[in-house]
């Protein structure tokens, strides 16, 4: 109870430390606040086991900011004059190109993130288990990574070469590559 007690208030004091570090511009108070944020992972790991304690100690602060947000709000007058609103514009060819993107992050880059997930964690000397926990947390990590490459690139069709060959390379090694049972 002491330890479970202790990882909370190191980690408001984490928060409080990152704030006062934003308010007063001090990087002392920055690198306070991630030392006791890593003191506090520790802690809520070894007080709630590191399954459990990981996800309280990176999903508490979250929380716990919001007091500290609820300080610096502030009330801004009506504004005098309301804009009107954009007109929308649908045309076909723009509809195309957001359905053609959503093919890509959704179906796509989840297949291509699945099979190189897969490819990179059977190869991996754990048991099954550590295997498939690697995939599965590896998977949508590598989702994201590819979807904000895909958005943020000009080239999308040289991003589009890249991932069908990211894919084609983790499916010849998951069906070619000896050592899977």
């Amino acid at each position: 109870m002491v330890s479970l007690l202790l990882a909370s208030g190191i980690s408001l004091a984490a928060i409080a430390s990152l704030y006062r570090s934003w308010r007063q511009q001090a990087p002392a108070f920055l690198y306070l606040s991630i030392a006791l944020f890593i003191v506090s992972c520790v802690l809520w790991s070894y007080s709630q086991g590191w399954e459990f304690g990981l996800v309280y100690a990176l999903c508490l602060p979250g929380l716990l900011v919001w007091p500290f947000i609820g300080l610096n709000q502030s009330r801004l007058p009506a504004p005098k004059n309301q804009p009107s609103p954009r007109q929308i514009k649908v045309t076909a060819r723009q509809t195309a190109t957001h359905l053609g993107h959503t093919l890509v992050a959704l179906p796509g880059l989840m297949i291509t993130s699945l099979l190189t997930a897969m490819a990179f964690s059977l190869r991996l000397p754990f048991a099954d288990t550590g295997q498939l926990a690697t995939g599965v947390v590896l998977q949508p990590l590598l989702w994201g990574l590819l979807a904000y490459h895909y958005f943020a690139t000009g080239a999308k069709g040289k991003a589009l070469l890249i991932y069908l060959s990211l894919s084609v390379i983790s499916t010849l090694l998951l069906l070619y590559l000896p050592g899977l049972n």
